[in-house]
């Protein structure tokens, strides 16, 4: 199986700012414990139920708390209160190691999968209210209990990084998830940023699982560039990947997390 996905945003006057952290938000301070928080409120007309039906709901409803511990720590809580998505349940909890830093800084918890430039966006900061459905079935999990290393250099040619990078092992099951056989997923994202201006994205995952004694194997590969400039943004995205066997067994939609994100 094979699927692609190319997404352009023209004429965006609220671009996010690109951030090697895995959490919506930072620590600002080497004491004490932040709490933050991220409410959408959402109506929703249904005009193919036959009675037009609407309502009002909370689409994600997060608060959390974040901080650092000295030395060289900090962690990352979040939850999902939302009752429309079957909340409360743990959305992350990281807990980083930064001495190596920027060049390399390990996580170890549940995080978001280093996959893709949409996935990469926090959603307070996407140009829609939710996420694609390209990106929702081709990059889930969106979030995975496992270890990940990531970082950037500059290697002397400009102020900030040129090359950041992510790498993850995951259990390839969701969030909230044990692994049930020895594989663990891989899933690997490379930035090059020539120009304050200008992005250029490159994403891999490998993952495997066992169905009926037999390995199945899923990958997905795709490349992304984003370009902002005098208040103008651009950006397109392209996902491809393919499936053997992969799907028969596969967690349902709500487990792999593309209801619950």
């Amino acid at each position: 199986m094979r699927k692609y996905l190319i997404l352009l945003i023209l004429l965006s006057f609220l671009a996010p700012a690109a951030s090697m952290a895995q959490g919506c938000m930072e620590s600002t301070s080497d004491e004490g414990v932040s709490v933050v928080g991220y409410v959408q409120p959402q109506w929703t007309f249904d005009e193919a139920s036959g009675d037009n039906e609407n309502t009002f709901h909370f689409d994600r409803a997060r608060i959390g708390f974040i901080g650092s511990i000295p030395y060289d720590f900090s962690y990352y809580v979040m939850a999902e209160l939302s009752p429309t998505k079957n909340g409360p349940y743990l959305l992350d909890a990281f807990i980083t190691w930064k001495r190596l830093g920027p060049y390399a800084n390990i996580t170890f918890g549940q995080f978001k999968s280093p996959f893709g430039l949409e996935l990469s966006t926090p959603c307070q900061s996407l140009h829609t209210i939710n996420r694609s459905l390209a990106v929702s079935e081709l990059a889930s999990p969106f979030r995975d209990l496992g270890v990940m290393i990531y970082g950037g250099t500059s290697f002397g040619l400009r102020d900030s990084d040129f090359l950041s990078w992510k790498l993850a092992f995951t259990n390839g099951k969701g969030m909230n998830n044990l692994d049930n056989n020895k594989f663990k997923d891989i899933v690997a994202r490379v930035i090059v940023t020539p120009w304050d201006f200008l992005n250029i994205g490159g994403s891999y995952k490998y993952g495997k699982a066992l169905n009926s004694g037999q390995e199945n194997k899923l990958i997905r590969f795709g490349g992304d560039i984003s370009v902002e400039k005098y208040n103008f943004l651009f950006q397109a995205e392209y996902i491809g990947g393919t499936d053997d066997g992969f799907k028969m067994n596969y967690p349902a939609a709500e487990q792999r997390g593309i209801a619950k994100e």
